[in-house]
């Protein structure tokens, strides 16, 4: 159940691609379509190969597709391209190319393909009160060409247009039935009416009462379609409610989920855009009965939402920070993202685990990175406690000094804390080339390195990197590939990190209250489990709450990720 007001919202989810440098710039930078990152940013690393369209047409459960063998070079959006289907088409015909596609791989590529151009796809309108959107009608369109384009029933636009003639004629305009995120019994609470929500502050005690702090932004959002046919300006999503609304999607997945399972709950959704909403809402009763709060996002806010928790005894959830501080003296946080200074702890676990007699090399920049050598350390030490580590400040220097450090005829490990990709580019060229047979060199560098653009794969790949990743989903596991299809069923899109967030966040902490009650987080060691994209190995912090300790280590492998830990 989702306790619901009278306000209504729409949400424009996805917008319209240019061009391939800006739709791949729009994926990179607002991770729209997180399925799809790391396909198109492997892609976009190597030189594109022109593609020729297959003459091998194969019937498949009764459609046709070209079977069409991957040349090197070749990327999802040339395919696209030249076969004038969406990279959206290809990867659904293709989970298996979701993390990469690779040389002599066989992909499905639909025969009626869509006539939609690939720069700009067109979704299925989806807003929050369910009303309509204008469509023009253009030259030669029918009914039921324009049904097509918006997937929707001749009988709906009728239905939708009641005055409408015989004949379309061009110019005309039609209202297209927008099919609802939010169902009638379903509302969020919106920041305006806070005040006129005391009917609503009676919590259910037969179920869990999980109340969802986010960014939603719905006043700005409130003439916003989740539709990315294009559009005027002031249609286009406000780009700081994109990572709530993910999260919200999620969750409701969740809930729907374990609801079939017997567990019920009540979703009280607020949207939180600024302080003085807060303020309100921490005088509601609703919070004051939560069994759990999750979020803010925000971090001064979550620290006020944290004392209300400590004073009401109720567990708050932090679904996003990363510093481990906001769980420090509160025993009633939990933290679900490890700090930076947790996955450098366990990277060197990792490393000392596996290579004990190598030759380590760390490199960092003066003492900004110290912290983060002792948690190396830390980790390394505690698997082999003779580990022979050489540190190297480069800081002002350049990237030519490590290679005297570089042993031959030993596994040399570099570890390299920047965060600067022109640094790190210049690093990668470098080792790559003293990469032999004689010295070879095995790269550790930093989450954030997923992100970099400007660096072949096949370094990385060559160069055997290993990254340290608070997130990370396997697109190959079946309850991954099952969540894919339940999300595109029911929001016509593409799951970013935060929809895998909050479908995991939210599914687990209610089957934790479901199993032990409200004094779950007393007991953190009997608290693990595996997500979607996270998994939660919880560490009481001395007299403070909980921090997920877990850590995904990365490896390139045929020019994907893997996990290796």
């Amino acid at each position: 159940m989702i306790v619901v007001s009278s306000r209504s919202m729409k949400v424009f989810f996805s917008q319209s691609r240019k061009d391939a440098k800006q739709y791949l710039n729009l994926i990179f930078k607002t991770l729209r379509l997180c399925a799809f990152a790391s396909i198109i940013s492997l892609s976009a690393f190597s030189q594109t190969v022109e593609v020729t369209k297959s003459t091998r047409i194969e019937k498949i459960e009764g459609k046709e597709y070209y079977i069409h063998k991957i040349i090197k070079g070749q990327t999802l959006y040339s395919l696209s391209k030249a076969y004038n289907v969406l990279i959206s088409e290809i990867v659904f015909e293709n989970p298996e190319a979701i993390d990469g596609i690779k040389p002599d791989m066989e992909l499905r590529i639909p025969v009626a393909a869509t006539t939609t151009s690939v720069s700009s796809p067109k979704d299925k309108p989806i807003n929050i009160n369910g009303k309509y959107r204008v469509h023009t009608v253009e030259k030669g369109q029918t009914l039921y060409s324009i049904s097509k384009q918006y997937n929707v029933s001749v009988e709906a636009l009728k239905e939708a247009n009641p005055l409408m003639p015989e004949a379309l004629s061009l110019g005309q305009n039609l209202n297209i039935p927008v099919e609802q995120l939010i169902k009638p019994e379903e509302t969020i609470y919106t920041s305006a009416k806070i005040e006129n929500l005391k009917d609503t502050n009676v919590v259910d005690p037969r179920k869990i009462n999980v109340v969802l702090l986010l960014p939603l932004y719905l006043d700005e959002n409130k003439n916003s379609y989740r539709d990315s046919s294009g559009g005027s300006s002031n249609e286009a999503v406000y780009a700081k409610s994109l990572n709530g609304l993910e999260f919200y999607e999620g969750a409701m997945l969740a809930v729907d989920s374990l609801s079939k399972r017997g567990i019920k709950a009540t979703v009280y959704a607020y949207d939180v855009p600024d302080d003085a909403t807060l303020t309100n809402l921490l005088t509601t009763n609703v919070l004051k009965n939560a069994d759990v709060i999750i979020g803010p996002f925000q971090g001064k806010r979550f620290e006020t939402v944290a004392n209300f928790a400590r004073e009401n005894k109720i567990v708050c959830v932090s679904p996003v920070l990363k510093k481990s501080d906001i769980a420090q003296d509160n025993p009633y946080v939990n933290k679900v993202l490890p700090s930076e200074e947790i996955q450098i702890r366990e990277m060197g676990n990792y490393i000392g685990r596996w290579n004990c007699t190598k030759n380590i090399i760390v490199m960092f920049s003066g003492n900004t990175d110290s912290l983060l050598i002792e948690k190396l350390k830390e980790g390394i030490y505690s698997r082999c406690d003779k580990a022979s580590i050489h540190f190297l400040n480069t800081k002002g220097r350049g990237v030519k000094l490590v290679d005297s450090l570089i042993q031959p005829g030993v596994e040399n490990i570099v570890v390299a804390f920047s965060r600067d990709e022109s640094y790190v580019s210049r690093l990668v060229l470098l080792l790559e080339k003293k990469n032999t047979k004689q010295r070879v060199v095995t790269l550790f560098g930093l989450d954030e390195w997923q992100d970099f653009e400007n660096i072949e794969v096949e370094y990385f790949q060559n160069l055997n990197l290993h990254l340290p990743v608070d997130l990370f989903v396997d697109y190959s596991k079946p309850e991954v590939k099952n969540f894919l299809l339940k999300f595109r069923d029911k929001y016509l899109a593409e799951p970013d990190k935060y929809a895998y967030l909050g479908y995991d966040v939210t599914l687990y902490y209610l089957q934790m209250i479901q199993k032990f009650g409200n004094d779950f987080f007393k007991h953190p060691e009997t608290i693990h489990a595996n997500g979607l994209q996270s998994s939660f190995d919880f560490k009481k912090l001395g007299d403070g709450g909980l921090e997920n300790q877990n850590t995904f280590i990365l490896n390139y492998t045929d020019y994907r990720l893997v996990k290796v830990n």
